[in-house]
């Protein structure tokens, strides 16, 4: 009877998280198509207030698909390969909402990255300060947190780098769309978005 018991109670954890997985997802592609359909809802006008106010700019899902030389970095936590990665993205891992110091400032590097070291983080985005950087996480954060990409990406723009972008809806919007994905482990330095790439796609 117990071990029945146990069994019922790890099934209903077990379909309660994928519930939750995709309520997230589903979130995330609606952000994405209310974007697209410039339904001006309040997720949307944050989304684009806070693009414009960190200056840097979005980008859907199947425009990046179509992005030849675009950077992509995903902003997401560790362990999450085994759900996919946009092929080719490279993986650098941020905190859900800037971090501020005990004096009140800004730039908390060693608490925004996770204790990742910065000069990995500049090798991903490459010496163009002008080349096209996507950085994306779940897509479902879009007010307090603001999401590990607009991290990223304050940080990316603080650097030097110019020509930013954010993935709308994030890996929810694009795995909901149906778009390829791959299950390999990120690799540091390849091209980031090649399309004759040999990594393993799925459709989801």
């Amino acid at each position: 009877m117990k071990k029945f018991l146990s069994c019922v109670i790890v099934a209903v954890v077990f379909i309660a998280c994928g519930e939750k997985e995709q309520g997230e997802a589903n979130k995330a592609l609606a952000l994405h198509n209310d974007f697209v359909a410039q339904k001006q809802s309040e997720e949307v006008v944050a989304l684009q207030q806070r693009a414009n106010a960190s200056g840097y700019k979005l980008i859907t899902a199947p425009q990046l698909e179509e992005a030849q030389e675009a950077i992509i970095i995903a902003t997401l936590p560790r362990g999450i390969y085994n759900l996919g990665l946009i092929e080719g993205a490279k993986h650098f891992e941020f905190a859900k909402s800037i971090t501020f110091n005990d004096n009140g400032s800004e730039w908390n590097w060693d608490k925004d990255a996770l204790g990742r070291d910065k000069s990995e983080f500049v090798e991903f985005l490459g010496e163009d300060k002008g080349a096209m950087i996507v950085f994306y996480d779940e897509g479902e954060d879009i007010f307090a947190p603001f999401g590990s990409a607009h991290t990223a990406l304050i940080w990316a723009r603080h650097l030097g780098y110019e020509n930013l972008y954010r993935l709308v809806g994030g890996f929810g919007a694009w795995k909901g769309l149906g778009l390829p994905i791959t299950t390999q482990m990120p690799e540091c330095c390849v091209n980031p978005h090649a399309k004759d790439s040999h990594a393993s796609e799925h459709k989801h």
